[in-house]
């Protein structure tokens, strides 16, 4: 894919690095909306205020920030521009809703129906997208984007230029798109991809390299078949994969198994080598979202605002 590019002019973004001591915006107080943790521990988060994301860690604080001020509004207008506006775009300029940082500390935002890459040379990227988002990780060489339909449909794309390097329709083409987020998914070290299944614990494991299915895996629990999932009108939650533990995590909201007789949000803490899963209590209500772990801690934002920190142990 060759995208197009908007003018440094219509879009004033800066990188820059910041001191700990001239901290403004903190997100263990004032985090909202989606984030995840990334591989080294980091956290991107989305200040609306000043519109920035902020590169944080727990350990040093705020180590960088994007200035993406003009980003809604020069998509707005592009959009206009190149005659294709066939989303609603009437209303109000888009917002940014999921991202990531490259090893070069480009930003990847997506916005709508568009994966926009934001360089430190201050141009930007439009890639126009074949569906809304559901959900979004990486690895050191792209994206993976699961898109809100009601069948799996990931892409993988490079981070040099955005381009689709394999597609993945779990055997089917219904790409219907859906009001809520069926499938999530996390990487692992070895560039293996985990797939979520809507109606059980189970994942599927497709390779993050070529795109193909390596196989499914149902846990038990307790020695039983683990309890079935019913997300309803619900989105599933958020899954993340636990570095050298060989351990995926999803989040669980007690309604959504209702078996159980529990309430509050759950983590299903997902061992691939023993195929068991241990359902945990967090203490937390089912609004809080779960974005990942640091070190032994699965991270939450509140539904006020602010991190959440849990600590964990493994099977």
């Amino acid at each position: 894919m060759d995208p197009s590019f908007i003018c440094p002019a219509l879009l004033a973004l800066t990188l820059c690095t910041v001191q700990v001591s001239a901290q403004t915006w903190d997100p263990v107080k004032r985090a909202t909306g989606w984030a995840q943790v990334d591989k080294d521990g980091s956290i991107a988060f989305y200040d609306p205020d000043q519109t920035k994301i902020v590169s944080w860690t727990r350990e040093a604080g705020v180590g960088g920030e994007v200035n993406l001020s003009g980003l809604p509004q020069a998509l707005w207008y592009w959009e206009i521009a190149h005659g294709v506006n066939d989303d609603d775009v009437s209303g109000q300029a888009p917002q940014p809703e999921k991202w990531a940082l490259d090893a070069s500390f480009n930003a990847w935002v997506v916005t709508g129906r568009y994966l926009q890459c934001v360089g430190k040379d201050g141009k930007v990227a439009n890639i126009k997208l074949p569906c809304e988002v559901g959900d979004l990780t990486w690895d050191a060489q792209g994206l993976y984007l699961s898109y809100r339909c009601a069948e799996p449909f990931i892409e993988k794309r490079r981070f040099e230029g955005g381009g689709v390097v394999w597609t993945y329709h779990g055997g089917t083409q219904n790409l219907r798109p859906v009001a809520t987020v069926r499938h999530r998914i996390a990487v692992t070290g070895d560039k293996t991809l985990i797939l979520s299944q809507p109606d059980s614990l189970g994942v599927e494991l497709i390779d993050g390299v070529s795109g193909r299915r390596k196989g499914h895996v149902d846990f038990t629990a307790k020695a039983r078949p683990a309890p079935a999932r019913i997300l309803g009108a619900q989105a599933a939650g958020t899954m993340a994969w636990w570095l050298d533990k060989n351990i995926v995590i999803q989040a669980l909201p007690a309604s959504q198994v209702p078996s159980l007789a529990m309430v509050g949000l759950l983590l299903a803490q997902e061992d691939l080598t023993t195929a068991t899963v241990a359902l945990v209590p967090t203490g937390l209500s089912e609004k809080h979202a779960f974005i990942g772990i640091v070190d032994s801690d699965a991270a939450f934002i509140a539904p006020s605002g602010g991190l959440v920190f849990v600590p964990i142990h493994s099977n």
